[in-house]
């Protein structure tokens, strides 16, 4: 039996994050990937069927005939992957995340990313990480119909940190080159928060549009403000002013929940107040918004006191050394 693994990593911190997607003409976008990955295991054999198996959901589906294939909800994301790839049978998909589910962390796109890999892999087709990506995110939004912006694949197949000039569904990513301390300092005094309450980025994605599509100002000035913090940021990173990418964050928070007031929460709001009473300087939900996680930046430190309040508010502290390796695929001995 042949077996491929691949992983792919979450991103996390997206300023400018909601121009990426097909209601913004041109977007900006920032993010960061973090050392939490979708591991994807193909295995290939005499199978006379395809079976997926999810080691966090317990979900298991079976395939015997791709032109049948049912989308209800249950393991959807790879059924669409076996019936763009055309895979009739012979293989066995087992998946497990590091991230919780509904984080917030584009942890859908690093699963899509991680099997289209594997698959690809499996059919000897050689495809750029930029090519994965843009099949990735075709998976979401035109196999499944779902609402999905382009900066998530993209961060998974990519690594690093990254600067995306998004013309939908097209971008130009240009990674951040740091210098050593810069990034000693960003993994040092990031902390990454899971909320405890799963959020769903599509049903997010409709509200804002039809804001958007009203004709909102408030919305429309919050999409622009998104683009310039994510500029912003680009800039402070590169010149090793945290106190300065701290500002882009807050602003970028700010004009996030401009878009809609379901974007923030009671409990996000408290627990911004208190962080940011102790030693906090830059604080956003990640990914649509509504639950999930959050980043923030705290004071040289400080970090051991926003930790303190997190789990007094009893929420989940997440790892956050950085990723610079992006997508791997590998057959193990």
């Amino acid at each position: 039996m042949q077996i491929i693994r691949a992983r792919a990593p979450v991103r996390f911190c997206d300023l400018g994050g909601w121009t990426d997607t097909r209601i913004a003409p041109e977007g900006r976008v920032l993010n960061f990937t973090a050392c939490l990955y979708t591991h994807v295991t193909l295995q290939v054999g005499a199978f006379l069927d395809i079976t997926i198996e999810s080691c966090d959901t317990d979900e298991y589906a079976q395939v015997r005939d791709i032109r049948e294939i049912e989308y209800n909800s249950v393991l959807d994301l790879f059924k669409a992957a076996i019936k763009r790839t055309g895979i009739e049978r012979g293989v066995r998909i087992i998946v497990r995340s590091d991230a919780p589910p509904g984080s917030g962390l584009g942890s859908s796109a690093a699963l899509g990313v991680a099997t289209m890999a594997a698959l690809s892999h499996h059919l000897r087709r050689q495809l750029l990480p930029y090519e994965i990506a843009r099949e990735s995110q075709a998976l979401e939004v035109e196999e499944l119909g779902l609402e999905c912006g382009v900066q998530d694949q993209i961060a998974s197949a990519y690594g690093g940190i990254n600067f995306m000039h998004v013309t939908y569904p097209e971008a130009r990513v240009f990674p951040l080159r740091l210098d050593p301390a810069s990034l000693l300092e960003l993994e040092d005094r990031f902390v990454l928060v899971f909320t405890g309450r799963s959020h769903f980025s599509t049903a997010m994605h409709q509200k804002v549009i039809r804001a958007y599509q009203a004709g909102e100002e408030k919305s429309h000035a919050a999409f622009r403000t998104l683009a310039e913090c994510a500029v912003r940021g680009k800039d402070a990173l590169l010149l090793g002013d945290l106190d300065a990418f701290a500002e882009a964050m807050n602003d970028n928070w700010q004009a996030q929940k401009d878009l809609h007031p379901d974007i923030t929460t009671p409990e996000v709001e408290r627990l911004y107040d208190r962080v940011m009473a102790v030693g906090a300087i830059g604080f956003k939900l990640n990914g649509a918004g509504g639950g999930g996680t959050a980043t923030i930046l705290c004071q040289r430190n400080r970090n051991h006191l926003v930790r303190r309040i997190v789990e007094e508010e009893g929420m989940q502290i997440l790892p956050v050394k950085l990723d610079f390796t992006g997508l791997r695929i590998w057959e193990p001995e």
